[in-house]
């Protein structure tokens, strides 16, 4: 179905949305009228879009050749542009992040409103996340670090507290906004909330990777006001299995402990982190029911990351989990989501994977950056490409490697014509890398079958 906003019709959009489900419809596409006359402000129309968007779970959201900058991080991933189309563009446009993606406002837009509504994002890492510390109190196996820094082990000097504070010095002087501190179990320093600390007064938003192992009530004020999100892994619902999974004993009760007490002293965001094996996705409804029995704000899931040329997951077990967040997502007002790269055509609807999904957005050095302490920046946590220096993120993040990872060109053949290529720039890149020994081969989990009805 296709839909064109004009002045006159735009408020008529949740109306729609009821018209859409009952005739049971997979996809409607959205675009402004070519009549200038008739043509709204994006500010007036963008609330009744978003009303759309959220109904993502139910059909296809399609906004054709929406300029970037209208829409939120969250929500880029609907734009479909036309290569035949060609709007206008300001003159910041050229340094926005998006700027060879964006086909800008349409032609006499800016004549007839003006260009306050165009928004650059400045083209830098969203987030840099800075492995602080080798170590870790745990042994899960399926931890990142194994197939990164600590293949061999984890005696490697951690850097010093003056080191760390000179990457966050670079970071906020590249206008970047978000760091994030993790490891090994960044608690492990003795220096960690010095280190936050100094990053929350220079203005970032602090995120904090953590077992929990270490939180307790005579440390947990010192968290206060310094962290504003916090990653927290279960693998469980059971304290026998998690402590399996981590080799650390009560370790799931030590992580409801300290949940608890984060979300009294006020930690803004608590979110749980959690990896899709085959256990976890066939008792998804006992670990959904526990995890939201705590005070917690969302929860993601990982594709488990492959350490062998046999992936972990195949189409049958996605098909079970994308259907079972949908129909928890029915029930319950919080974010659930997968968070890594999957291939939307490893199940037949790939609109199902999208609507849940957060595609490789986040993976690959797409939008962000990691350091190892080998001193490595690194396009993702476990992607052993090393792309420059921790003191120059800028000039890491302009690197030839980066470029091509984030133009797309490391993409496979068969993909380049999706809809989807936008958020799912083919799953993994990383793992087509780990399976086939080629950032150009398909996602192992990929099948063209399903895309070609797509």
């Amino acid at each position: 179905m296709k839909f064109k906003i004009d002045k006159f019709n735009y408020n008529s959009l949740p109306g729609l949305i009821d018209v859409l489900k009952k005739n049971k419809t997979e996809k409607i596409e959205i675009e402004l009228t070519e009549n200038i006359d008739n043509l709204p402000r994006f500010s007036e129309i963008m609330f009744f879009v978003y009303n759309l968007l959220d109904q993502e779970i139910f059909f296809q959201v399609w906004l054709k050749n929406f300029p970037f900058c209208v829409l939120n991080s969250e929500s880029i991933d609907h734009i479909f542009i036309d290569n035949k189309y060609k709007g206008e563009k300001d003159k910041v446009c050229k340094k926005c992040f998006w700027s060879n993606k964006c086909s800008g406002f349409p032609k006499g837009y800016f004549n007839k409103y003006d260009s306050k509504e165009v928004c650059c994002l400045p083209d830098v890492p969203w987030e840099v996340m800075i492995e602080v510390e080798p170590k870790c109190n745990f042994k899960c196996k399926f931890c990142f670090n194994n197939i990164s820094f600590s293949k061999e082990n984890r005696d490697i000097k951690r850097f010093s507290t003056n080191y760390v504070k000179k990457i966050i010095d670079n970071i906020v002087k590249a206008n970047i906004k978000i760091i994030r501190f993790t490891g090994g179990e960044p608690l492990l320093r003795k220096d960690i909330f010095e280190l936050i600390k100094y990053a929350k007064d220079k203005g970032l938003e602090t995120r904090l990777n953590t077992n929990c192992s270490l939180i307790n009530s005579k440390n947990i004020d010192k968290f206060k006001d310094i962290v504003d999100n916090i990653l927290i892994p279960i693998e469980s619902n059971s304290e026998k299995k998690e402590a399996k999974i981590t080799g650390y004993n009560f370790s799931l009760k030590k992580k409801v402990e300290a949940i608890n007490l984060l979300k009294d002293i006020g930690i803004p965001k608590i979110r749980i982190g959690t990896v899709a094996t085959k256990d976890n996705i066939l008792n998804f409804d006992k670990l959904a029911k526990f995890v939201f029995n705590l005070p917690i704000d969302e929860w993601e899931l990982y594709r488990p990351i492959l350490v062998s040329k046999k992936d972990n997951l195949n189409s049958k077990l996605i098909k079970i989990l994308v259907d079972k967040i949908i129909n928890l997502r029915k029930k319950i007002n919080k974010p659930v989501f997968i968070a890594n790269a999957l291939p939307f055509c490893s199940i037949k609807n790939l609109n199902k994977i999208n609507s849940v999904s957060k595609g490789a957005l986040f993976d690959d050095g797409h939008t962000r950056l990691a350091i190892d302490p080998r001193n490595f920046v690194k396009p993702h946590y476990f992607m052993d490409e090393n792309i420059g220096d921790p003191l120059n993120i800028l000039n890491a993040w302009q690197n030839s490697f980066m470029k091509k990872m984030r133009n797309l060109e490391y993409l496979p053949k068969e993909c380049k014509n999706c809809n989807f290529i936008y958020k799912c720039r083919g799953g993994s890149r990383q793992i087509a890398k780990m399976a086939f020994g080629d950032y150009n081969k398909l996602d192992p989990l990929a099948n063209i079958k399903n895309y070609a009805k797509s």
